[in-house]
């Protein structure tokens, strides 16, 4: 495990990461690199992002996930956000002047 994030590889090369309470969405550096190389040992071509207990989205988060998104880019790992919640989503929104990089989805069913 990864410190503040939990991952798992649900099948058909997916793997959801549920951030917990010890991600530091300041710190990328921290995580990505033990990130990539789970991803890259789980043969990932999509990383299923449960952001259904992120209460709000500020601009040190979003760029967390723009940061999350380019690695997996690189990677060739398409990044999906699931579950955001209402109030999460709208911060979101008034933080965006163009549309997000990555893909944003209902849920995890909705995706797989």
């Amino acid at each position: 495990m990864i410190q503040g994030m939990h991952l798992t590889s649900i099948g058909d090369r997916n793997v959801l990461l549920e951030p917990g309470e010890g991600l530091d969405p300041s710190r990328p550096e921290a995580c990505l690199e033990p990130l990539l190389d789970f991803l890259q040992h789980n043969n990932a071509r999509r990383l299923l992002y449960d952001m259904g207990d992120v209460p709000v989205i500020d601009q040190v988060y979003y760029d967390w996930l723009l940061r999350l998104h380019a690695v997996c880019q690189i990677s060739g790992v398409e990044l999906v956000t699931v579950n955001i919640s209402p109030p999460a989503a709208f911060s979101l929104a008034l933080i965006l002047n163009t549309e997000p990089p990555f893909t944003c989805a209902l849920d995890v069913n909705q995706v797989c």
